[in-house]
């Protein structure tokens, strides 16, 4: 891989460099040579990673941090108010938005794939990644969030190929140069952003029909808001589908002693069997997605399968933490009330006799406005619910919405308001017990209920 920048750029500064994509940034950049700066509003696992990498992360923004920098490179949540990005302007340092420094790094590439959906897109990636890594193609992959079998969540293993997620959200997956544009679904999401089902489709249509030319999109065959799209994408189409007719087909799923276990083919001949440790029936169609996105470039997919047998999940998927009273304690991604709706589903599929107990925290106030109605009935599968207070991510207060008004929405029968750390906290050491399964579900910090509890100590 050739330098991404002209020969005047060595030092870059990328604020917000915590998030997950732009540790993958940073690491990259870091390899090619250059001399990495970041700052971050607060500390989490990924400054700790970096510092540890060598690279100086400051927690908090200020204007001195980005003096000596020859460019900035910034996430689209970091806006014009931002003290750094201000300095940057005054002191005339260019700037760079990190989904253009995607589109610059992906044009490199002969091949790319983007992997796009409403949901799934991280587990679809991290398991196309896992396969790739055993191709003897020379991919770099890069994916929104930590893999244990990457080890982070980027790899850098050649020019020939690249892997990215690829998030719609503000429509940044369409700055991503492809040869390979992954649909796995579209929802009702990110309504602070768009208007409603139809302009996210619209923004869907623009990301199959600027993949380059000679180029094919792969679409789930199963997405009723997929499907509706069809007829305007002017790239060859593929289509994926468990049980179904479609290019790529998985049948024959079933649960043995703990794995799902399907078949895999295409065009009606067989690829392979695959066995996943993770759960669910929409990690079947995760999977079925990312074995078709390795197959479009290497025939030799069925070699890898393997690799499928020991995929743990990405970080913050079905993430196990210990035990709590002898419950079992558990950590999701999810946030969604369809991605919630789908991950109890999973739950109960894999522990039908356990009480399953959800530490739900909404995520941010425009989802939990936008999407009210669809959060009433996503866990009525879960036995107990016990609900934080809003994550406002990057959002301000809004305080025309707040957790009550769901609570007091919901028909569940046993809900209970704890609306920080230590309230779940208490509720969990009081009343969790040897026949529960607990997990904590949102994508804000929720997951820091484990920085605050006590586990019990497990034999290895």
């Amino acid at each position: 891989m050739k330098p991404l920048f002209d020969p005047s750029i060595h030092h870059i500064h990328l604020v917000g460099i915590g998030g997950n994509s732009m540790v993958a940034v940073a690491e990259l950049l870091q390899y090619q040579g250059y001399h990495i700066t970041g700052s971050d509003r607060a500390e989490n696992a990924n400054v700790r990673r970096l510092i540890a990498e060598g690279i100086p992360v400051q927690v908090g923004h200020s204007r001195e941090v980005i003096h000596g920098a020859d460019l900035i490179i910034h996430t689209s949540a970091v806006h014009d108010d931002n003290p750094e990005i201000q300095e940057a302007k005054r002191l005339g340092i260019p700037l760079m938005v990190r989904s253009s420094f995607f589109r610059l790094l992906t044009s490199q590439f002969p091949h790319s794939i983007a992997i796009s959906g409403s949901h799934g897109k991280t587990t679809a990636t991290s398991m196309a990644a896992v396969l790739l890594q055993k191709s003897p193609i020379p991919s770099t992959l890069i994916i929104g969030a930590s893999v244990p079998e990457i080890g982070g969540n980027i790899s850098i293993g050649g020019g020939e190929l690249i892997l990215n997620e690829a998030c719609e959200f503000e429509e940044s997956f369409l700055d991503f140069d492809r040869d390979l544009a992954v649909i796995l679904n579209i929802d009702r999401d990110h309504l602070d952003y768009y208007r409603d089902l139809a302009h996210i489709q619209d923004a869907f249509v623009t990301f199959a029909n600027q993949t380059r030319e000679g180029g094919a999109v792969l679409v789930n065959a199963q997405d009723p808001p997929t499907q509706a799209i069809l007829n305007r994408i002017k790239r060859r189409i593929i289509t994926f589908a468990v049980d179904e007719e479609a290019d790529y087909r998985a049948d024959h799923v079933r649960i043995i002693e703990g794995q799902t276990l399907f078949a895999v083919s295409y065009r009606g001949e067989p690829i392979g069997e695959v066995a996943l440790q993770v759960h669910g029936r929409h990690n079947v169609a995760n999977a079925l997605a990312a074995i078709a996105c390795v197959h479009h470039y290497d025939k030799n997919v069925a070699d890898y399968l393997p690799a499928l047998a020991q995929f743990q999940g990405a970080a913050r998927r079905f993430d196990y933490h210990g035990k709590i009273n002898g419950a079992l304690c558990y950590d999701d991604f999810a946030h969604h009330p369809k991605e919630i709706e789908a991950l109890l589903e999973s739950i109960k599929e894999f522990y039908p006799d356990k009480r399953l107990i959800v530490g739900f925290q909404p995520h941010t106030y425009s989802r939990t406005k936008l999407l009210f109605d669809e959060h009433i009935h996503a866990f009525d599968a879960a036995d107990e619910i016990w609900m934080m207070d809003i994550y406002a991510a990057r959002e301000p207060f809004d305080p025309t919405i707040h957790t009550s008004m769901l609570i007091d929405a919901m028909v569940h029968k046993d809900i209970t308001y704890t609306p920080d750390f230590e309230d779940l906290r208490d509720k969990m050491h009081e009343e969790l017990e040897e026949n529960d399964v607990f997990f904590s579900v949102g994508c804000g910090d929720v997951n820091r209920i484990y920085d605050f509890v006590t586990l019990e100590r497990e034999e290895k």
